[in-house]
């Protein structure tokens, strides 16, 4: 058995989003991977998924080691639940059809994740099967700092803070951030095979 499941990145214009079939046997520390593969970054920080409200609901997440003292001393409202053996199916067979998932917490990058209908296909290890636009680069800000990176590296003239955004980047002033980290299906789904296999 497999889950479909779209995966937006909230507050991008135009929207970027991967839709994505996984095992319904994965854990969410799995998904996490996941997502991490689809949208090419680099697992460097830390990650929650919300069964409601961002930051303000029920959390699954890999447990923090001072987490247990400080929610002791300041007390918790919300259910927190380890990523690594809660699974999809606990949730998204007949529970939930909908999760938020926050990666970075400087940065803010929140999703929605949005269950589709059962898919035919069967899979053994995860599978992008659609999406569009280029996903943003770790660290450079959330989306505000996103579309000003953008903005920076659209304008034709040449400045001081374009150079060392390219720099940064690691790329040439000759091809466009979407060129150079365009979404494609095939390298997506490479990725995802070498973080599975």
């Amino acid at each position: 058995m497999a889950h479909k499941l779209k995966i937006e990145l909230q507050h991008s214009d135009p929207l970027i989003y991967r839709t994505v079939i996984v095992p319904e046997n994965f854990s969410f520390h799995q998904l996490h991977l996941v997502i991490q593969g689809i949208m090419n970054w680099e697992n460097y920080h830390i990650y929650q998924f919300n069964t409601g409200a961002p930051y303000a609901s029920d959390s699954i997440s890999l447990p923090e080691p001072d987490e247990e003292d400080f929610d002791s001393f300041f007390g918790n409202r919300f259910n927190k639940y380890d990523s690594s053996d809660t699974f999809l199916s606990d949730l998204f067979n007949g529970q939930k059809k909908k999760l938020n998932y926050i990666y970075d917490f400087g940065d803010d990058w929140i999703h929605v994740i949005k269950l589709l209908k059962k898919p035919e296909e069967e899979v053994v290890y995860p599978k992008c099967i659609k999406g569009e636009n280029a996903a943003p680069i770790e660290d450079c800000g959330g989306i505000p700092g996103f579309y000003h990176l953008l903005d920076v590296l659209n304008n034709q003239g040449k400045t001081k803070e374009k150079k060392e955004l390219l720099n940064w980047l690691g790329i040439s002033g000759r091809r466009s951030y979407e060129d150079e980290f365009e979404f494609e299906i095939d390298e997506v789904n490479k990725k995802l095979l070498d973080i599975f296999m």
